[in-house]
């Protein structure tokens, strides 16, 4: 059995990482020996503290009708997390949509991805042209090209 040591400075911080180890489940040979742990980059810190505070919202968030944070929308942006190098997303945020949905932005990039259950929308302003597109399945390795591609630009 191979033992897994994460030091935790920021308390609020351990709901999301206990989904993120949960979301590991099974995997055991991905997961690093305690003498291999690299420390959690710090913009997954940054995104994981957002989300847990979205994770908390309750319905009506937002005075009005809005939705909590989805459970396998949380479930896909772990999953993003976790396959991300810190370059990937280090210019991103994380915003809960009303309709239970998160929007990542780069607002550097004038980007935004609509990160759904099981598929996302995405559109980037590329010098007064804007690209995008509605609807694709949601994979990592989609998402991932997509974020890679609009930092590239």
């Amino acid at each position: 059995m191979t033992e897994l040591v994460i030091q935790i400075d920021n308390k609020a911080l351990v709901p999301s990482l206990k989904k993120v180890i949960l979301s590991l489940k099974g995997v055991k040979d991905a997961i690093l020996t305690k003498k291999q742990s690299p420390a959690i980059s710090p913009t997954a810190v940054r995104l994981l503290k957002d989300l847990s505070t979205f994770q908390s919202y309750k319905k009506g968030w937002d005075n009005a009708e809005a939705c909590p944070l989805s459970q396998k929308v949380s479930k896909n942006f772990i999953q993003l997390l976790g396959k991300s190098a810190e370059e990937d997303l280090s210019d991103w945020n994380i915003f809960p949509e009303v309709n239970g949905t998160l929007m990542i932005e780069n607002e550097k990039k004038d980007a935004q991805i609509n990160l759904a259950e099981k598929e996302f929308s995405y559109f980037h302003d590329d010098h007064g042209q804007i690209l995008g597109q509605n609807h694709i399945k949601f994979t990592v390795p989609a998402l991932l090209k997509i974020i890679r591609q609009i930092n590239r630009k």
